[in-house]
């Protein structure tokens, strides 16, 4: 990540949009609108369904008081704890909500108007009543203000809604130590994923899928190389001797049959996003699918249809010239898109009912344009 916060994945903040109905590519007339289950998020990245009847929403926050200078060419970063988990109870019903906080207090950094932020970008939970795993990004410990150093900072957390989070794993502090893929220490831990006995979490800068067991230890699940195929082939990440475009796993997802599902940004290269099927123990590819443009969330319906996430695509109608975003639906080797402006995280419930994180890179007051706030769709898909 270097000497200079890089705070995840960089978007560009964009501003002065307008409003336009949502539209989805190769549809009938009769299918339904997206509904606005909840606004005035600060930019929502994963978000995770408890059984049908509550999806929580990791909100990213929207920065801070406290400034750290930008790399050369980019713009500061404002870092506070403004970062948070949202809880939509009987989200299936929900419409025009606006977000009940059960987790506060997070790390958050953004641009000073509070768009583009990192922070609490990954949440999961496996039972209603149990705790809420949150992952952290990373940021250089001495560019922090001090509340965030060690308590924070690229850990895996947990909570119980409206009590304090505690550390489960350092999550950076593995990828330092040991470095799985093998390229340069870097680490953005990104999204998380609840199993029946263990976790699963995604480092966008470590390339790697880490697993959390019960007893709190980490180990590998899965180290992604290089994607080397299309514009990837003329690259090099980070360097000569690495020659392609990094995987960058943005996203996790489990199917009926314990297949894991990771999505991978590839370094923002168009049409080179990739999900990757994986065995239940993460040892096997058993499916590439490729042709996306920078996944940012993905999961499987019970019937196993796919839905991914990507925040870059081109809208079939989009709401004005900045404005990018795709959701992408697989199922029987057919796609089929609907424009969702900058989609992060997707969750499916057990009656194909979608939700999709929209304006993903907004805070609460939007992108300069009305109804432009972080929010989340319901839609049949």
């Amino acid at each position: 990540m270097g000497r200079v916060v890089r705070f995840g994945v960089v978007v560009s903040a964009v501003t002065a949009l307008c409003v336009a109905a949502p539209q989805v590519v190769g549809a009938s007339a009769a299918t339904p609108k997206p509904v606005v289950v909840v606004k005035g998020l600060n930019n929502p990245r994963q978000i995770a369904l408890v059984s049908n009847d509550e999806l929580l929403v990791a909100e990213a926050g929207y920065g801070g008081t406290t400034k750290v200078p930008g790399a050369p060419g980019e713009g500061d970063q404002y870092v506070g704890p403004t970062g948070s988990i949202s809880a939509v109870y009987l989200p299936q019903y929900a419409h025009n909500t606006t977000p009940t906080r059960i987790v506060r207090g997070l790390l958050s950094a953004a641009g000073k108007d509070g768009s583009a932020a990192v922070g609490s970008d990954g949440v999961a939970a496996r039972t209603a009543h149990g705790p809420i795993y949150v992952q952290e990004t990373y940021a250089p410990p001495d560019v922090l203000p001090a509340p965030f150093k060690s308590k924070q900072d690229g850990r895996l957390l947990a909570a119980l809604p409206y009590h304090a989070v505690h550390v489960v794993a350092n999550i950076t502090g593995y990828e330092f130590r040991h470095n799985p893929d093998g390229r340069e220490k870097d680490s953005n831990p990104y999204a998380v994923l609840a199993r029946s006995n263990d976790l699963l979490v995604a480092d966008a800068a470590g390339n790697d899928v880490l697993r959390v067991d019960s007893k709190n230890r980490i180990h590998v699940f899965h180290v992604f190389p290089n994607v080397r195929s299309g514009s990837c082939a003329k690259q090099a990440d980070p360097g000569p001797k690495f020659p392609g475009c990094n995987f960058v796993p943005t996203s996790l997802a489990v199917d009926a049959a314990g297949h894991v599902y990771v999505g991978g940004l590839v370094s923002e290269a168009r049409g080179q996003g990739q999900v990757l099927k994986l065995s239940a123990d993460g040892r096997k590819v058993l499916h590439v699918y490729r042709g996306f443009t920078s996944v940012t969330g993905v999961a499987v319906s019970p019937k196993g249809v796919l839905y991914v996430s990507e925040l870059e695509a081109k809208e079939a109608h989009p709401a004005g010239p900045q404005v990018v975003g795709v959701l992408t639906r697989i199922a029987n080797g057919h796609r089929r898109h609907l424009d969702v402006p900058f989609p992060a995280g997707v969750a499916v419930n057990s009656k194909g009912v979608v939700f999709v994180a929209a304006y993903s890179i907004a805070p609460s007051g939007g992108l300069g344009g009305p109804g432009t706030s972080g929010q989340v769709w319901k839609l049949h898909f």
